[in-house]
C-alpha cells in the first residue's frame, strides 16, 4: 500500500434494505425528515449504499440503511486509529505506561539509532518525527510479526523531522506504540485489544489487516457501525459503557485534547472542516482522533476517526450524541458530503 494511500484514509453484508430495522425509542423526537431527503438525494456520492446509525445518551435517535446495513462488516481503516488510542489510553489507566513515557524506555534498540526520545503522546498524535508510513512498508509486511516490523522501523527508518515539532500523518508511529503495548501487558495486540476495549464495550472487531502477527495498528481493524457505536458510546459518556467503566473520565479527556503540541502541520489529509461553527487554520489531532468541531475558544464540541473504507464515526460531547456512517466510497467522493450529514444532524438536535 502506498503512502498516499494511508494519508487517504482518514477522510475518505450486503443487504437491500432502507430504515428496515426501527431504532430503539428514544425520550427525545427530533425531526429528521431533511436529513433523509439529503441522503436520498446523494446516494450516488456513496456508491448507492449507506448506513447511518446516530444515538444518543444511549438510545439510537436516528438510522438509515440504503443497500449498506448498519451490521455489516468491513475495513475501517483509518477509524482504526481510536479503537487502537483507547488501548494505550487503558495502560496508562493501568500506570503500565504514560503518554509521556519515552520510546527508549521500552525499545532500547530505539536509543540506539537516536530515535528513543519520542514519546507515546507523539506516537499516537503523528508527531514523533516519522515520514508518515515508513518509506519500506515495514506496518504492511505479512512475513513479519510486529515486533520484527518495529525493529525494523528503529533500525532503517530515518526521522523526517526532530519528535515534536511536525505533523506528519501516518502509521509507522502508532505501529511502535503498538508494539510497546504489547510488551507492557505480555499480550499480543489482538487479544490487549479484546480485553480493554472490545469485550467492555460489547464491540466485535479484528485487526485483519496486515494479519493477526502484524496487525496494522494504525488502520487494519474489521468490524460494523452497530459494534463501532459501542465504543463511541463509551467515549460519551466519559469512559463508561452501560454501566462498567472501560477507560477512566481523565483517558476520555486525554484522547479529545489536542496532543500536537503546537506542531506544524505539513502533512494532513483533513486541513478543515468547512462544517464547523468556528472553523480553524488547521485541524488538530488528539489521541487517535480528530478534534474537528471547536467553539469559539477552541473547546472541541465533536471529534472523529474518518477512514477510507467507509467509516465516518463521530461524538459529539456537547449534544451527548455518537454516531457513524458506512459507505463504500474514497475519501474524494463522500468526505465533504459525510460532513454535511454531520453537521445537518446536530443542527436538527440543537433546533
Amino acid at each position: 500500500m502506498k503512502i498516499a494511500l494511508l494519508i487517504l484514509l482518514m477522510l475518505t453484508g450486503f443487504l437491500c434494505c432502507t430504515n428496515s430495522v426501527a431504532p430503539e425509542p428514544s425520550s427525545n423526537s427530533y425531526d429528521f425528515s431533511s436529513v433523509d431527503r439529503f441522503i436520498d438525494n446523494n446516494t450516488a456520492v456513496y456508491q448507492d449504499s449507506i448506513a447511518v446509525l446516530v444515538s444518543q445518551n444511549g438510545k439510537v435517535i436516528y438510522q438509515k440503511e440504503h443497500n449498506l446495513t448498519i451490521d455489516t462488516k468491513r475495513l475501517i481503516a483509518s477509524a482504526s486509529k481510536w479503537l487502537s488510542g483507547a488501548v494505550i489510553l487503558a495502560l496508562v489507566d493501568e500506570k503500565k505506561l504514560a503518554l509521556s513515557d519515552t520510546v527508549g524506555k521500552f525499545l532500547p534498540l530505539f536509543t540506539r539509532y537516536g530515535k528513543g526520545n519520542i514519546t507515546i503522546r507523539q506516537l499516537f498524535s503523528h508527531t514523533a518525527g516519522f515520514p508518515g508510513d515508513s518509506p519500506e512498508k515495514y506496518e504492511y509486511r505479512r512475513d513479519l510479526t510486529l515486533a520484527q516490523a518495529v525493529d525494523s522501523i528503529a533500525v532503517h527508518t530515518q526521522l523526517a523531522n526532530p519528535p515534536g515539532t511536525v505533523f506528519r500523518y501516518g502509521s509507522a508511529s502508532m505501529h511502535v506504540a503498538g508494539r510497546i503495548a504489547e510488551l507492557v501487558s505480555g499480550k499480543s495486540w489482538q487479544v490487549l485489544f479484546n480485553e480493554k476495549i472490545a469485550v467492555p464495550c460489547d464491540l466485535r472487531a479484528t485487526y485483519l489487516l496486515v494479519n493477526l502477527r502484524n496487525p496494522l495498528i494504525a488502520g487494519g481493524a474489521w468490524t460494523s457501525a452497530r459494534d463501532y457505536l459501542n465504543f463511541l458510546e463509551m467515549i460519551v459518556s466519559k469512559g463508561v459503557f452501560r454501566g462498567n467503566r472501560v477507560l477512566s473520565e481523565q483517558s476520555v479527556s486525554e484522547m479529545l485534547r489536542d496532543q500536537t503540541g503546537g506542531a506544524t502541520i505539513q502533512a494532513t489529509p483533513y486541513p478543515a472542516n468547512p462544517y464547523s461553527k468556528n472553523p480553524v487554520a488547521s485541524v488538530r489531532y488528539g489521541i487517535g482522533n480528530w478534534l474537528d468541531v471547536v467553539d469559539a475558544s477552541g473547546k472541541v464540541l465533536e471529534s472523529s476517526s474518518p477512514g477510507l473504507f467507509g467509516a465516518h464515526p463521530w461524538q459529539d460531547s456537547k449534544n451527548q450524541v455518537a454516531g457513524i456512517i458506512f459507505t463504500r466510497t474514497t475519501t474524494r467522493q463522500s468526505a465533504v458530503t459525510s460532513l454535511k450529514i454531520r453537521e445537518m444532524i446536530r443542527n436538527s438536535i440543537e433546533k
